[in-house]
């Protein structure tokens, strides 16, 4: 009887969990925000210094979303105001921007995991990093994985530039470096 009822118990928190999981996966809007780790293309470099302070490259991030299904995949663009942070020989920069990803993405099993992936677009409002005699747009991509609970979804991806951009840092190091803003995002998004 034991073995019957836990059975039951089980096939019940999991039709339960798969219903729920289910409201991710049709159309609507929502918000998001998260947390995100800056590199500036030094990921193997920045790890060791991560167990010092792993504070120093770590931004935020709010927006909006839409979620557009297409049969077996969805589109999902999103607008986000994105602060990321960066630690140059224990200085400490900020970059705000808005970014515009355009995400293609599928579920994987059933609705409760996703993979996406697609460009961003990227407009900077404010960099310490560097002069604005150059265009204030860049473009990149993203690609990452998502679990969704009813309404909620959890997601972790990464972001890369495209194109590199020249910074000024005389005022740190001598001469000047090329980096490309690298980043893995945590976020949390909530669909109405």
């Amino acid at each position: 009887m034991k073995t019957i009822l836990k059975t039951g118990l089980i096939m019940f928190t999991l039709a339960l969990f798969y219903q729920q999981a289910n409201a991710q996966t049709g159309g609507g809007f929502g918000i998001k925000g998260g947390l995100n780790f800056n590199s500036n293309g030094q990921y193997f470099k920045d790890a060791q210094a991560i167990w010092g302070d792993p504070l120093n490259n770590l931004g935020f991030n709010l927006g909006a979303f839409g979620k557009l299904p297409l049969g077996p995949v969805y589109l999902r663009p999103e607008l986000v105001y994105t602060h990321l942070k960066s630690e140059i020989n224990r200085d400490n920069f900020t970059t705000q921007r808005l970014d515009a990803p355009v995400l293609v993405g599928i579920n994987v099993l059933g609705p409760l995991l996703s993979v996406f992936a697609g460009p961003s677009f990227h407009y900077y409002i404010e960099d310490e990093l560097r002069d604005f005699d150059f265009s204030k747009f860049n473009a990149g991509y993203q690609f990452g994985v998502g679990v969704n609970l009813g309404n909620i979804g959890v997601d972790l991806r990464y972001e890369r530039v495209l194109s590199g951009q020249t910074v000024d840092i005389d005022n740190v190091i001598t001469g000047s470096g090329d980096f490309r803003f690298q980043q893995l995002i945590l976020g949390l998004s909530v669909k109405f």
